[in-house]
């Protein structure tokens, strides 16, 4: 068993040496001497092309239907002692290649080494959590039509396989180092619409933000989870580009025995999966107009229900149940709630 594995270790090591430029060179030349050979030898019903490369072919691949052969001797003895174990060990070679990048590709795949630096508009999710982060990959597939691109789980642990393998629209990449300009190169982190951070801890998420919060484009937000509401607060006051989330089960808690049923209307509210939610909506370029005219037209052409508004995109200055009378200017960020997402384009703006 030790002497085949070692054999098939170096088969495969050769393999991966040979070239697809190389195999071709070797067949056209194989094929060249074959039909000067054959050709030579008065084998007339052979050398007529295509029934030249059609013999090669079936030959090669071992089918052999019979139906051509050599008639003369020295025709037959160079099928069987050249041209045959030739075409074989080519066809085996040309198999034995295509097998071993369909098994490449599918690792590569599998132990997170794919390189996806032709990204564009892709969330980028970094961190595993059992079963959490599987439940954010749910809840954001759930919003069919939300703008970004494929989704990138990304982790530090080279000890970890793809996850999520069943879902087509989740990409896997193990990285050294999230402060590494190649490995951010590899994500695709400059063209990222959206970057999660939720790592194995407060630490970890904390260093990962410090790395990244400068090398993503301006308008790409990033969003952070911590257990620790003292160090989000700090990631919060010298990055407003990253808007930090905390555990709120206490002050959930407290909302649902003060005021029944308010935890079924917040989980309503962040899941897609159940009923109407909340949603953002960046304003485009208009003329201001009033809290009150962009209501009533979210209500009567959607039935969709504006509750807050903000300058910033993190939220920070956001304004929940602002006076009608407020205006609305171009860049600010709605917050509203509907049954589905509502896009910029599809609104007008002058709320007729």
């Amino acid at each position: 068993m030790h002497i085949l594995k070692r054999i098939s270790v170096l088969v495969a090591l050769h393999l991966q040496r040979v070239t697809w430029l190389g195999i071709l060179v070797t067949t056209v030349f194989h094929y060249g001497i074959c039909w000067l050979t054959f050709n030579a030898l008065g084998e007339n019903e052979l050398t007529q092309i295509p029934r030249f490369f059609y013999f090669m072919n079936v030959t090669g691949s071992t089918v052999g239907y019979g139906d051509y052969s050599p008639i003369t001797t020295t025709g037959q003895q160079f099928l069987a002692w050249y041209q045959m174990p030739v075409s074989i060990a080519l066809f085996g070679v040309v198999l034995a290649k295509i097998s071993s990048q369909i098994r490449d590709f599918i690792e590569r795949n599998i132990k997170g080494m794919k390189d996806f630096a032709h990204y564009q508009q892709h969330v980028i999710i970094i961190g595993w959590h059992v079963p959490h982060t599987k439940t954010l990959v749910d809840c954001i597939l759930a919003d069919k039509k939300r703008e970004n691109g494929r989704i990138i789980l990304a982790v530090e642990d080279e000890t970890m396989l793809h996850p999520l393998q069943e879902y087509k629209e989740v990409d896997f990449a193990v990285v050294s180092s999230f402060a590494d300009s190649s490995e951010q190169q590899r994500l695709a982190l400059n063209t990222a619409n959206r970057v999660i951070i939720y790592d194995q801890n407060d630490e970890r998420t904390l260093t990962t933000a410090l790395g990244i919060a400068n090398q993503v484009k301006d308008e790409c937000h990033i969003v952070a989870y911590f257990n620790d509401a003292a160090k989000a607060a700090l990631l919060d006051k010298h990055y407003k580009n990253i808007e930090c989330s905390t555990n709120r089960s206490a002050e959930l808690l407290a909302r649902s025995m003060q005021d029944p049923g308010a935890s079924r209307v917040l989980n309503q509210l962040l899941s897609p999966n159940i009923g109407a939610t909340q949603y953002t909506l960046k304003v485009p370029e208009i003329e201001p107009i009033s809290v009150a005219e962009i209501s009533r037209y979210f209500k009567e052409q959607y039935n969709a229900m504006l509750i807050a508004i903000a300058h910033m995109q993190s939220g920070d200055d956001v304004v929940l149940n602002p006076a009608p009378e407020t205006l609305v200017t171009s860049g600010m960020y709605l917050h509203y709630i509907s049954s589905e997402r509502l896009h910029s384009k599809q609104l007008d703006w002058q709320c007729r």
